[in-house]
């Protein structure tokens, strides 16, 4: 596999000084820069292996396969083990009580025993979340819930997405020049996806439940040691779901949001090899 010009990162958040829970590592691979072999694809279990099979265009099968193998590495990194060895399930979504909650990591093949997933499904604790639009794929892990989400600025109008939105976030978006409104549709749909894959239901239920581009929430969330560079309206809270979010620095082109549960600063900084 040609090596990835991924650019890992970390984004921490808090209430209180430094716990290991509260941090969540962020990292991004660029697609087009990442060839596959056969013995990478390997390590992809049958149900993804069939997935990417699925796609019709080879660059969307070639997205998907670079994410997975990447998710795996990442992971696998964490735990110490073999890409291949994860096994991946999903929790009930915590909205209808369907399959199709948040998903998780399950445990090792070929483990001697079973492991004890907490009270959550996740195993070993280790939470994370994937997402790709065009060439990039971020990752976030986590020892708690987290939710990432990445797209690509569009090429047309997506004004028709406005109908989608809490009605707060539409009268902000409504007046604005067409460009700074494609521009900000596209900030509000990462900032809810990455909420609710944090609350793990998935934008199915919908993304009209909370307003997420208001302004941040400063006065409630004071600072904590000494500042990192921060985006401009961070942090954002999101009162439905409980869930804190902050913009991410994003390849260009690309916007994108991490979220947290809890009402916490959240701050993002690149990792030494920007």
């Amino acid at each position: 596999m040609t090596a990835a010009s991924g650019r890992p990162g970390t984004a921490s958040a808090s209430r209180a000084p430094g716990p290991a829970d509260q941090t969540a590592e962020v990292s991004w691979f660029d697609t087009r820069a990442i060839s596959l072999s056969g013995s990478d694809l390997a390590e992809l279990d049958a149900r993804e292996k069939a997935r990417a099979a699925a796609f019709v265009f080879p660059s969307d099968r070639h997205r998907y396969e670079v994410a997975h193998v990447m998710l795996r590495r990442v992971l696998a990194g964490h735990l110490g083990t073999d890409p291949s060895r994860l096994t991946f399930g999903r929790q009930q979504c915590p909205t209808c009580g369907g399959p199709s909650g948040k998903p998780i990591l399950t445990g090792l093949q070929g483990a001697a025993e079973e492991p004890s997933p907490p009270g959550d499904g996740s195993w070993p604790g280790l939470s994370f979340s994937l997402a790709h639009s065009g060439e990039a794929v971020a990752i976030a892990v986590a020892r708690g819930p987290v939710g990432i989400d990445v797209e690509r600025e569009p090429d047309g109008c997506v004004c028709s997405l406005a109908s989608a939105m809490h009605p707060d976030d539409a009268a902000i978006v409504e007046p604005l020049p067409e460009s700074e409104r494609h521009h900000a549709v596209i900030r509000w749909w990462v900032r809810a996806e990455a909420v609710l894959k944090c609350a793990g239901t998935g934008i199915a239920h919908g993304m009209d439940a909370f307003p997420v581009l208001g302004a941040p929430v400063r006065s409630r969330v004071p600072p904590l040691g000494p500042r990192l560079p921060l985006e401009p309206d961070v942090p954002g809270w999101a009162a439905a779901p409980g869930c804190s979010f902050a913009a991410l620095s994003a390849p260009k082109g690309y916007q994108a949001a991490l979220a947290l549960p809890g009402l916490r600063l959240i701050r993002y900084r690149w990792g030494p090899d920007r």
